[in-house]
């Protein structure tokens, strides 16, 4: 097949078209139908296509090809918005400016207002935040043996477990929170956190709901596992609120105006702690009386045996079933014997007594 050659005219069209766009440059796509605007069925592949891109490779351009992704534009900010950048660069990471801002907890560093913000940053004179902090690149690791558990445990709880003197229910309850800590969706959750203080507070929070519940469903370790998410949210929104105070503080201790972004900012932060708050509270309520519910059931079912285990346990109670039984022997005893002489039973059938069967 021979190559396809462009004419000087295909050539100047597509420089034409690339030169007007320095910012967003065309699409292979959008080249080869400013080439061939007769052509239908436009293809990179195309040997249309092929020539446009060799074309391109001789003036050392690329052009961008339909799936390539093409990030948004920067967003335009209000001068209350870039205040409050200015105000917080140092203080403040750019996607949390960019949640209190635009007023949505699920902003990330890809979004087009974290960019934006980002974008402002580079143009303004200000010291920018640096988080000392690393992240976390590793993968966390739960712990795989018994005494890695307990050490764990007693990591996280007030009153320590003494390895030497375990009961049977507390190496149960140990073995319980290991295979809980092996569960997908904890390891799911904490690998979403990328910083170590919060992959601590979340297994720490953990840790301490369920260390001494060794009969847990999945279903009741799965709302434990929400539940800590909800305490790390908690936290990360009370930084926020202590962040967003201070400057509201230093605007107000230097006599300026504070801006209404910044007030309605912190309100919000503080009505989304409360909400938070709230969901802990009956989600930690809500387990309560689950596993309350399900032990009293169980305890109800076992009563009966339990009850005659325990009974039979107390020596003076034992000691008394002892004698009951003897006594109840005996009586059989002496009815069995009464019964062995067939002569008296007949006599006591006739009616006849002993001393008339003897004499007539």
């Amino acid at each position: 097949m021979s190559k396809l050659e462009l004419s000087d005219e295909q050539e100047q069209s597509i420089l034409d078209e690339w030169n007007s766009r320095p910012d967003n440059p065309p699409s292979l796509f959008e080249l080869v139908k400013k080439a061939f605007p007769a052509l239908k069925e436009i293809d990179g592949r195309s040997k249309e296509g092929r020539a446009v891109k060799a074309f391109l490779a001789s003036r050392k351009l690329k052009a961008r090809g339909a799936q390539d992704y093409q990030a948004k534009g920067v967003l335009e900010l209000s001068e209350e918005q870039e205040e409050y950048i200015i105000n917080n660069a140092s203080l403040s990471k750019p996607v949390e400016m960019a949640r209190v801002l635009f007023k949505n907890d699920k902003i990330t560093n890809l979004h087009q207002e974290t960019r934006t913000i980002i974008d402002f940053l580079k143009t303004a004179n200000v010291r920018v935040y640096t988080d000392h902090v690393e992240d976390v690149v590793v993968e966390y690791k739960a712990p795989h043996t018994f005494h890695m558990t307990l050490n764990l445990v007693n990591k996280y709880i007030h009153v320590k477990i003494n390895k030497d003197k375990l009961m049977a229910q507390q190496k149960k309850e140990i073995t319980s929170v290991q295979g809980y800590l092996h569960t997908y969706r904890f390891l799911h959750q904490i690998n979403t956190y990328a910083g170590q203080t919060d992959r601590d507070l979340f297994e720490s929070s953990f840790v301490r709901y369920t260390h001494d519940k060794a009969d847990l469903t999945q279903e009741e370790v799965d709302q434990y596992i929400v539940l800590c998410t909800e305490v790390v949210i908690s936290s990360s929104i009370q930084e926020t609120i202590q962040m967003l105070q201070r400057q509201i503080d230093d605007q107000m201790t230097n006599g300026e105006r504070v801006p209404m972004t910044l007030i309605e900012a912190s309100n919000t932060a503080r009505t989304e702690y409360n909400q938070c708050v709230q969901r802990q509270q009956k989600l930690l309520n809500d387990l309560k009386v689950k596993r309350s519910d399900r032990l009293s059931k169980q305890i109800k079912q076992n009563a009966s045996i339990l009850n005659l285990v325990q009974l039979w346990k107390e020596e003076e109670s034992r000691n008394k079933l002892i004698k009951l039984g003897e006594i109840r022997k005996k009586a059989l005893s002496d009815e069995v014997s009464n019964l062995s002489s067939m002569d008296e039973v007949k006599a006591r059938i006739l009616g006849l007594s002993e001393d008339e069967v003897l004499n007539g």
